[in-house]
């Protein structure tokens, strides 16, 4: 039986002190201020080796990471874990940053959340209190996961097109800042008011190589099952595993749009069968991706912009995070 990833936190493993780098985007996390300093403290206190750098801008935790997987931010030494303190954002410019390294075995990553939605943070259940954080950073075993490679960029989480993307596109910096997951309901609700009711064809190769081709008004490819914070769009989609789930959206308009927004936020959009007015709304396991659309439109990774159509996905290589052990259950709570 297919079944959804969850995660269940354990008591710190006994190993020896870990290097730690700590890749640090000051702008990510104004609400949780302090939060990533009392991670540090902790990790110091319990004997870690910690070194902190900040990004200076877009793509720098990327430019960061590649270096820090060569050891060049650390005197040479590689350090056991790189650990991408900020948002969606900047977890996948570090997920990036560190598989490009040249090196068949780059540091395992490690989370210290500071974003609006938090997604792999939610999909790994790292603890949100500092202390136990910390105590996962310094001792859990390296889990592995498998990313996906959008046009060769990766992504953890998600990828998408239609609504979703063209929402993530538009949504204001500043009003993020100030909103945080309000400003994507403001720009959800503008985005649906002017929306053009585009077409997307996806084509989808199974593990068998069948190929199917579907026409819909928006998808999403899922590496995880939760979706913008801890809502869930593909139950059955698990980071330990190769390949995708695909959800396609097949019905257009502002009314569906609406309608599969009801259904995401009430839990109902995750259920076989669960969209109310009979919307159509399928997920089908996926080895391989191609989406193809109005030329240029934008196609969202993990809550950026990071392609445009049209667009080749695929699993990537898989690599380490620090998290607690699997827990495989049934079905989700």
């Amino acid at each position: 039986m297919s079944s959804a990833l969850h995660l269940a936190v354990t008591e710190p493993l006994a190993v020896a002190a870990r290097r730690l780098l700590v890749i640090h985007n000051p702008v990510a996390g104004r609400r949780r201020r302090g939060f990533m300093g009392r991670v540090v403290d902790a990790l110091r206190q319990g004997g870690a080796d910690v070194a902190v750098v900040e990004t200076t801008g877009p793509r720098d935790a990327e430019r960061l990471a590649g270096l820090a997987a060569a050891g060049a931010l650390t005197d040479g030494r590689i350090p056991d874990a790189v650990v991408a303190s900020g948002g969606d954002g900047t977890i996948n410019e570090v997920v990036n940053g560190l598989l490009a390294a040249p090196t068949s075995a780059p540091p395992a990553l490690g989370l210290i959340p500071l974003g609006t939605a938090n997604v792999l943070a939610a999909e790994l259940d790292l603890p949100s209190g500092a202390a136990d954080l910390a105590r996962t950073l310094a001792g859990a075993a390296p889990r592995t996961i498998h990313a996906g490679r959008a046009n060769g960029r990766l992504f953890t989480m998600m990828a998408g097109v239609g609504l979703d993307a063209h929402v993530v596109e538009g949504v204001d910096p500043a009003v993020k800042r100030r909103l945080g997951k309000g400003a994507y309901v403001l720009e959800s609700l503008a985005q649906i008011a002017r929306w053009p009711n585009p077409r997307y064809r996806v084509t989808v190769e199974d593990a068998a190589g069948r190929v199917r081709v579907h026409e819909v008004a928006s998808c999403i490819v899922a590496k995880g099952h939760f979706y913008g914070g801890r809502f869930v769009c593909a139950p059955d989609a698990r980071l330990d595993e190769g390949g995708f789930q695909v959800c396609l959206f097949e019905d257009g308009g502002r009314l569906a749009a609406l309608g599969y927004g009801a259904a995401l936020v009430t839990g109902r959009l995750g259920r076989r069968g669960g969209t109310k007015g009979g919307l159509g709304y399928r997920v089908v396991p996926a080895a391989r991706v191609r989406i193809e659309g109005p030329v240029g439109d934008p196609v969202q990774g993990d809550g950026d912009t990071i392609a445009r159509l049209p667009v080749d996905m695929e699993t990537a290589a898989p690599f380490h995070v620090l998290a607690p052990p699997l827990r495989p259950v049934s079905r989700l709570p």
